[in-house]
């Protein structure tokens, strides 16, 4: 033992004024002498967090009851005593009376047996091998305990008693106390930020926003492996999505992404994975009818669910209609109710069921007709009309890891539709083997608002754990989830929660939903980007979302920062052009956004393109680089001259275009009699800045009437330009010059 004490004791110690050295350390001890008159739980973790060589101690011992009555009592006395002289003087001091008010709460909770009371000493003790080091540990320190309301002060010629109340012996030789009661003392236990298990083969999800500790989690070794994401609009909510897509991709998880905002398609791109474009002009695309290996009951009872979406709200006779319509067109594709091994067979699509309708519709009562006219005007925009896209057999090819379905240049009309479809073929497919999958949902609220889109969630996320899959729910609607029946379906059935910055209009809401105390309440409301709350197991955790700055240069939605990145691109694209540079030999005048890489776009915005979202010869529009107009006339302008030129071209009638002299674009017809010459058709493009103007629009038609063509035309935006430009000259509205061109080129 003695040789233990003489390998443990120091070599000398030194005791000064303000400090005290120990063999070659430097020590000062700095005492609590004040503290805040409410203090909330953990309130020291930032003291224990914050970084620098120091040590902090608590002397924690029980008050005698009966002493500590008679004290408050005579406090009592004496804080009234004062009251009433400072208010004799006409003196206000509010301090006084906020003491006297919590000494006479304590001293009824003691009389009640409520409470008991403590004696608190709170010393730390920085440590130094230099006075200058020591001197900014100190003031470090000082600041710490001023930030969280506490008054420091040093026990000047006493170091050495106060390092010895420093040291684990349980004496307390400075004695500097404050009693403090049972509910404050719990809060003062030094531990109290929850931080999980680390999962060995988890994913960061950051790090606790109150002392920096790594959360790392596996979410499929919880009780089902489905998360939540909610926040408001530049929460972070994507960033937060987007990394734990990353992460748990290096983990092997096949993930597959609903993106109604096109917002994953560069990540997936750049991380080898799969984009699967869905929309009027793709060639992807999902057969509503296709069993997908579905029992044909099941599939019909998802149809009419699907159905509900599409047309609105069916009246039993036109569900038993659409059903007996249906189990029709199935069998006419040899696809037999109770067999099967039918089932395989190609099915039917949703021309063949509106076909089918009409055909019921001859036979029918002139009552039912009615009823028949009304499904048949609803699913004909599905089979003939503007959504007649998906009247098309599947032809999606899923090899990937990484799937995105983006849906963003679908109409808003039918993304709830595609989304239905879309994720009732994911969640098919991801039956087929019980292996780690992540299926990511973003704008949620968009299915939500539906009630078969909510009952769909219902099912999927009830089930999805039986097949490894774990639904990721993100959306930013905090009403529709905490209203609707399946997003109290989500958040019963999630394991982990992630809330983001949050809307003051919300948080009562959030509140009483989550259980949040006023810390966390405050905490959501000023929470910056990345950063926010982790429910998981129990707990509550500050969570900071902390990208490394490569996946942050990945997955940032910030417009400055990708603003940023493209300038670096385009600089580097100034440097080394693409070696090939087809389709760019900046012979074409635009070209559209989504075929385009980002060497690409880079290189013709650096030749005087611009990006600018149009419309074509519908009322589709989508984002095109266009070069800029030499002449006053404006982009749009531009876009339309070029379009109906090259249409033209493509039907083999030869055009010639003007910028400012002569009409917009001029078609040379060979005449029938005589081929070797041309007729002359003019069209002047028009995108209605002229209506401001009539006495100008008064000058081009009668500049335009001068015999050199046979026809020429007004081409306006839309049917309402058309209205007005028709009473000068003759007009095509845009989306009707391709039928006109294949006119006159018959």
């Amino acid at each position: 033992m003695k040789n233990l004490v003489e390998l443990l004791k120091p070599s000398y110690i030194h005791n000064q004024v303000d400090s005290i050295q120990v063999n070659e350390q430097l020590n000062r001890i700095i005492m609590a002498v004040g503290y805040p008159r409410a203090i909330r739980e953990g309130w020291l973790d930032s003291i224990i967090a914050s970084e620098g060589n120091f040590d902090l101690s608590l002397h924690i011992t029980p008050s005698n009851v009966e002493s500590i009555l008679t004290q408050l009592n005579q406090e009592l006395v004496k804080q009234e005593a004062d009251l009433m002289g400072a208010q004799m003087k006409g003196i206000v001091n509010p301090s006084l009376r906020l003491q006297h008010q919590d000494t006479l709460n304590v001293l009824e909770k003691l009389q009640k047996g409520e409470e008991k009371l403590f004696n608190l000493s709170l010393y730390l003790n920085a440590r130094a091998y230099t006075k200058d080091k020591l001197e900014l540990l100190t003031r470090k320190v000082i600041t710490e305990l001023n930030s969280i309301l506490i008054i420091p002060k040093m026990p000047f010629l006493r170091m050495y008693d106060g390092l010895k109340s420093i040291f684990p012996i349980q004496e307390d030789k400075l004695k500097i106390t404050r009693n403090i009661p049972s509910d404050a003392l719990s809060a003062c236990f030094p531990f109290t930020t929850a931080f999980l298990n680390l999962d060995n083969e988890g994913i960061l999800f950051g790090l606790n926003k109150a002392n920096n500790i790594p959360i790392i989690l596996d979410p499929y070794r919880f009780a089902n492996y489905n998360g939540l994401i909610l926040g408001t609009s530049g929460g972070g909510k994507s960033v937060t999505a987007k990394l734990f897509i990353l992460r748990n991709q290096l983990r092997g998880v096949k993930t597959m992404i609903i993106d109604p905002q096109g917002e994953y398609v560069e990540l997936t791109t750049k991380y080898n994975g799969q984009v699967v474009e869905i929309s009027r002009e793709s060639d992807t695309i999902i057969n509503p009818f296709d069993l997908m290996g579905q029992d044909l009951g099941e599939k019909m009872l998802s149809l009419m669910d699907l159905f509900k979406i599409m047309c609105g709200e069916l009246t039993e006779v036109q569900k038993n209609i659409l059903d007996k319509a249906m189990q029709h067109v199935y069998e006419q594709k040899g696809i037999i109710y109770n067999n099967a091994e039918t089932w395989n067979k190609t099915p039917p699509i949703m021309e063949d069921l509106y076909n089918e309708i009409l055909k019921e519709k001859k036979t029918a009562t002139k009552q039912e007709r009615m009823t028949y006219e009304a499904l048949e005007n609803r699913i004909r925009i599905y089979a003939k009309g503007t959504f007649s896209f998906i009247n098309k057999q599947t032809n999606l090819d899923l090899t990937n890891d990484l799937i995105c379905f983006n849906i963003a240049q679908m109409p808003n009309q039918i993304k709830p539709v595609m989304m239905y479809l879309v994720m009732d073929f994911v969640h098919k497919k991801m039956q087929k083997d019980h292996e780690r999958k992540a299926l990511i949902i973003d704008e949620a609220w968009t299915l939500l608002r539906f009630a078969e889109h909510s009952k769909h969630i219902f099912e999927l996320i009830k089930t999805a754990r039986k097949f490894g899959l774990g639904i990721l729910i993100i959306t930013q609607e905090v009403g529709d989830l905490i209203s609707s029946e399946a997003g109290k379906t989500i958040l019963a059935n999630t394991s982990w929660k992630f809330l983001a910055r949050q809307e003051p209009t919300v948080i009562e809401e959030l509140s009483q939903k989550f259980n949040l105390n006023s810390e966390e309440q405050n905490y959501l409301l000023t929470a910056m980007p990345g950063e926010g709350l982790l429910f998981a197991m129990n707990d509550h955790i500050p969570l900071k979302v902390v990208p490394s700055p490569s996946e942050y240069e990945l997955i940032t939605t910030n417009p400055d920062e990708i603003l940023k990145r493209n300038k670096k691109l385009a600089e580097l694209g100034k440097k080394n052009e693409p070696e090939n540079l087809e389709p760019f030999q900046l012979k074409k005048k635009y070209y559209l956004k989504k075929e385009l890489t980002e060497d690409q776009m880079a290189f013709l915005k650096d030749h005087k393109y611009q990006e600018a979202r149009l419309c074509g010869f519908d009322n589709f529009s989508q984002w095109y680089l266009v070069q800029k107009p030499d002449s006053t006339e404006g982009t749009e302008h531009q876009f339309m001259v070029h379009l109906i030129s090259d249409e033209a071209q493509k039907m083999g009638i030869e055009t010639m275009t003007y910028a400012t002299v002569g009409p917009d674009v001029i078609l040379c017809i060979p005449k029938k009699d005589n081929p070797d010459f041309c007729d002359f058709i003019a069209l002047e493009i028009e995108t209605g800045k002229m209506l401001d103007n009539p006495s100008q629009l008064s000058e081009k038609t009668g500049k335009n009437n001068n015999g050199k063509y046979k026809e020429w035309w007004f081409v306006v935006s839309n049917k309402d330009d058309k209205r007005v430009y028709e009473k000068h000259h003759q007009t095509l509205a845009r989306m009707e010059v391709k039928e006109y061109l294949k006119r006159i080129f018959r």
